[in-house]
């Protein structure tokens, strides 16, 4: 398991953030951040003891853990310094090797899908809609609905690829968390299922491409927002626009 306590760290400052949490508001409690986002209580612990050293939230034995400080806006812009090891370049590089192998999955799945696949990925639409509904954390939904794609391929080596690749995909997910598009995720889910149900292989393809790259583009806008990168021109940018162009094609 690769997520470590500096990606629960940044989860739960942008938890903080989210909620507009003040000073003596409770925080979830490790149990609930394990089902949340799907790892082990270790990390989770770990990450907890780390923010209470530094002063932003407290823990109170046997009642939880609970904000002591806001961190004012112009300080998140110094998060890198909180994160050393969190290494944002890589992450990018994953999103885009993430957007060829599942550009492919939703190509395959849409011609070799099942009933049995098409319930589970009816089920994570269903799941990440309560959650929206409920205001909590999609990536449980958003993962199980990735993952049954790759098993919808009936290719073994794309799904011993996926499953040897989803903590990586989890980690980065888990790092963007409140800077994640919900709604655009929930739509493009439903129009890649209802693509891969007409067994239309192009539109599913092109549509995970787009979401793929929804996800690529507020991924560097949160890298803006932290300082690490200058929103603008940037070579992600540039490709889209040269791919758009070779690509016209009506959604």
């Amino acid at each position: 398991m690769i997520i470590v306590s500096e990606t629960v760290q940044k989860f739960l400052l942008d938890y903080i953030r989210k909620k507009n949490l003040q000073p003596g508001d409770k925080l979830p409690s490790e149990r609930e951040l394990v089902q949340i986002l799907e790892i082990g209580r270790s990390s989770v612990r770990e990450a907890f003891q780390i923010l209470a050293e530094r002063g932003i939230i407290e823990k109170h034995a046997g009642k939880g853990a609970y904000v002591r400080k806001i961190i004012p806006q112009n300080d998140f812009k110094n998060l890198t310094d909180l994160f050393p090891s969190m290494d944002f370049n890589a992450s990018l590089d994953l999103l885009e090797f993430r957007k060829g192998i599942e550009t492919e999955n939703a190509f395959l799945a849409a011609m070799r899908s099942d009933n049995n696949s098409i319930d589970d990925l009816e089920r994570s639409i269903y799941d990440l809609e309560m959650c929206i509904r409920n205001g909590s954390s999609i990536i449980v939904p958003d993962l199980n609905f990735h993952r049954t794609l790759a098993l919808a391929t009936q290719n073994d080596v794309i799904v011993q690829v996926y499953k040897s690749m989803v903590d990586f995909f989890k980690k980065v997910r888990i790092e963007m968390a409140i800077n994640y598009n919900v709604e655009n995720a929930l739509y493009y889910h439903k129009e890649i299922l209802i693509a891969i149900k007409q067994k239309k292989t192009e539109r599913s393809c092109i549509l995970m491409r787009r979401h793929i790259e929804d996800v690529q583009l507020n991924y560097r806008k949160m890298l803006s927002e932290m300082g690490v990168l200058e929103w603008g021109e940037t070579r992600y940018s540039k490709d889209r626009r040269f791919w758009c162009k070779k690509h016209l094609i009506e959604t």
